[in-house]
């Protein structure tokens, strides 16, 4: 019997059916509640996660937001993942959501034993550069009322589903310069 909500993992072209169905064992699916941690600073997490339905975001200690998820996107605490860290982060549910995640030693288990995944995998780290250098290249040339107005473009729902104290942490500025870039009031630079 197929487990539907291993169709979230993201082909690239590169896995059939059968990848899925033979290795399904090792992903395991879970349901959060609104405002529920997935991952804690301090932990070492090893998971990989991919966002089946609902909205998770990252934030600091200081509950600085450092960056949000839709459905369809996988999500991790990098430096634990790929670096053996500890997490300095905190990953939570901005919404109730259902989340499929393999850890990283399973993961390197496909690659090694199936040529099909070896080949996901690759494609699946280019795409977490892609969006990687996609976020740094925003900070480095855009400014506020650009990321904004991107970020709405983008994804029309999240005024519906974030709060805007959220929405300007993650911009970097204060709910009042929020309050100007939404009302076209920003002071144009020259």
């Amino acid at each position: 019997m197929k487990t539907e909500y291993l169709k979230i993992i993201p082909k690239l072209g590169s896995l059939d059916d059968s990848d899925l169905e033979l290795n399904r064992t090792l992903f395991k699916f879970k349901i959060f509640k609104k405002g529920n941690c997935i991952v804690k600073p301090g932990t070492n997490t090893q998971n990989i996660y991919f966002l089946v339905s609902g909205l998770v975001y990252s934030h600091s200690i200081e509950e600085k937001i450092n960056w949000y998820e839709f459905e369809g996107h996988s999500f991790a605490d990098i430096e634990s993942v790929f670096f053996n860290k500890r997490c300095e982060q905190y990953i939570r549910c901005a919404e109730n959501s259902s989340v499929v995640s393999i850890s990283k030693g399973n993961l390197m288990e496909l690659v090694k034993a199936n040529h099909n995944w070896s080949v996901w995998y690759a494609l699946f780290l280019e795409e977490i550069i892609q969006r990687l250098y996609y976020y740094y290249q925003s900070l480095l040339v855009k400014d506020a009322s650009q990321r904004y107005n991107e970020l709405v473009e983008l994804h029309p729902e999240i005024l519906q589903r974030i709060p805007l104290g959220h929405i300007a942490s993650y911009l970097g500025i204060t709910q009042v310069s929020l309050s100007r870039i939404r009302g076209g009031k920003q002071r144009k630079k020259h």
